[in-house]
């Protein structure tokens, strides 16, 4: 019942909060909406303007909506685009936009979860920097010195 009503604020019926207003622009790059995404706000964007918007301002913290500055916890992509084939850089947005509502949306646990799917990648780039004699980074040095003085 609540949803249906916002639902009416926001556009009428369902179906038009689903797709952008065919008349209307994103108001970042003030071009056509690629990737159109809505936020929990009910304003569009396209998703690489609001993500480099975010990237900008604070990344440790959720995006301020432009338009309201109401904080944005949820981006929700256009429904169509869930259901086509995509292109390469559209895959690629539509993947920053579900890691942007993993780690703002599920709060902690969100970013802990986040954390740790990154941590196979964290500790291949520690063994590749500690293989590496070239690597000028002094924690790897004392990471080396303590593994030869260990072993």
């Amino acid at each position: 019942m609540e949803t249906d009503r916002k639902m009416e604020e926001l556009g009428g019926n369902k179906r038009l909060s689903e797709t952008p207003p065919d008349d209307d622009c994103c108001p970042i790059c003030f071009g056509p909406f690629t990737v159109p995404c809505r936020s929990n706000c009910g304003h569009w964007y396209c998703g690489s303007c609001i993500l480099q918007f975010w990237n900008y301002s604070s990344a440790s913290k959720p995006c301020g909506c432009p338009m309201c500055t109401c904080m944005i916890v949820n981006l929700m992509p256009e429904a169509s685009l869930e259901q086509q084939p995509q292109n390469q850089e559209v895959a690629e947005v539509l993947k920053s936009v579900r890691r942007y509502n993993l780690l703002f949306l599920g709060g902690a646990r969100g970013f802990i979860q986040q954390k740790v799917r990154e941590l196979p990648f964290f500790i291949k780039r520690i063994f590749q920097g500690l293989m590496d004699p070239d690597t000028n980074d002094t924690y790897i040095a004392e990471i080396r010195l303590f593994a030869v003085k260990c072993c």
